[in-house]
């Protein structure tokens, strides 16, 4: 069932409703219930009550919401971070994403707090993209001051995986006497596992709260770069897929070669390969989601030769879960290789995205 904002709905699950405020995509919305709060709630838990009628409270929470939403983003939204300029430890400038733990005593409980932290003297406007089923959608833009964040929201853990690799576009703007910036395009690149570690969850000065940050671009790097930078030529996409292919290795110089697989190796006979693209090659302009699938098999394929070579007991390769193409691809070809067995990596350590690949013929 489709919903838009201002539908009246119902929970199937337990009692009470709301009305429908934002729609993220045809799975998620946004319900602004009786209290005033605003709740993401999967659409297959809401049911549409037609006219059946809403308690006063909801409707004054819903009005409230709308009136804001008319407004400018208010303060509320954007607040000033915390500078210590002789702080050693402080990042950075440069722009990021926060993922901020709501209970702060144990990050691994609880929802999670999405901030844009603009650590900049520009003034920054962005714009947000989710890869869903292949396709790009926008899902969010706006603007964040100088040495500002700007919170997003909370979000639970089973959307993690949305903002791994999702795309951000930033434009940089100064009034006065400056340095113009060539806008940025990229992924928010890391791993979703990491979200499951205590370890990974840091005490930031600039938040002054445990967080887990991403970077999403360094002033430092854009300086050195042209404003009006060339576009990617099919040559130099070429030469990227052709550095994946396998290179042939003399046999005079083969001993003197490091493996590989040497980089992606937890223990002698055991290894750990992140297919996320972001992982795999620094340069996604103009790349198109094909593209940047064949780059990530064409990597897959060249670490499972090279564990059958190198007679590796076991292999997990980190895949995400995404629209589950890459997954689906990954399968078809272990599915036709001989001597070996695989599996879902374990929940506990790699999430939902991760396939464990066993050799048994090297044991």
């Amino acid at each position: 069932m489709k919903f838009k904002p201002g539908d009246k709905v119902s929970f199937l699950n337990e009692k009470g409703g709301g009305i429908v405020t934002k729609v993220i995509d045809d799975n998620l919305v946004h319900v602004t219930i009786e209290d005033g709060f605003e709740i993401p709630v999967v659409a297959t838990n809401l049911i549409k009550t037609g006219t059946a009628e809403m308690s006063s409270d909801i409707q004054k929470a819903y009005q409230r919401l709308q009136d804001r939403q008319e407004e400018t983003t208010t303060d509320e939204d954007i607040k000033p971070l915390y500078i210590a300029h002789n702080n050693p430890d402080q990042r950075p400038d440069g722009v990021y994403m926060a993922f901020v733990p709501e209970v702060q005593e144990n990050p691994l409980t609880g929802s999670l707090e999405l901030y844009l932290i603009n650590h900049t003297n520009y003034e920054v406007l962005f714009s947000l993209f989710q890869n869903i089923a292949g396709n790009w959608h926008g899902i969010e833009y706006g603007y964040v001051q100088a040495e500002s964040r700007l919170f997003f929201g909370n979000i639970g853990r089973s959307e993690i995986e949305k903002w791994a690799n999702a795309l951000v576009q930033v434009v940089f703007f100064r009034e006065e006497k400056c340095t113009p910036l060539p806008p940025f395009s990229g992924l928010i690149s890391f791993k979703p596992v990491k979200l499951y570690k205590e370890e990974s969850f840091r005490f930031e000065s600039l938040l002054r709260k445990n967080a887990f940050f991403v970077e999403i671009c360094n002033i430092d790097q854009l300086v050195r770069k042209p404003v009006f930078e060339e576009k990617i030529s099919e040559e130099t996409l070429k030469h990227l897929q052709q550095k994946m292919n396998i290179q042939q290795k003399s046999k005079s110089s083969a001993a003197n070669i490091l493996s590989f697989l040497e980089k992606h190796k937890i223990d002698d006979k055991i290894a750990e390969v992140d297919l996320h693209i972001g992982e795999l090659t620094d340069n996604l302009t103009n790349l198109e989601t094909k593209d940047l699938l064949d780059i990530q098999l064409d990597y897959f394929k060249r670490c499972l030769q090279e564990a059958v070579k190198e007679k590796l007991v076991k292999i997990i390769f980190i895949h995400g879960v995404g629209n589950g193409k890459l997954k689906t691809e990954i399968v078809k070809i272990l599915e036709r290789t001989e001597g070996i067995e695989y599996y879902d990596a374990p929940y506990a350590r790699y999430g939902m995205g991760a396939t464990e690949v066993h050799f048994y013929r090297n044991k």
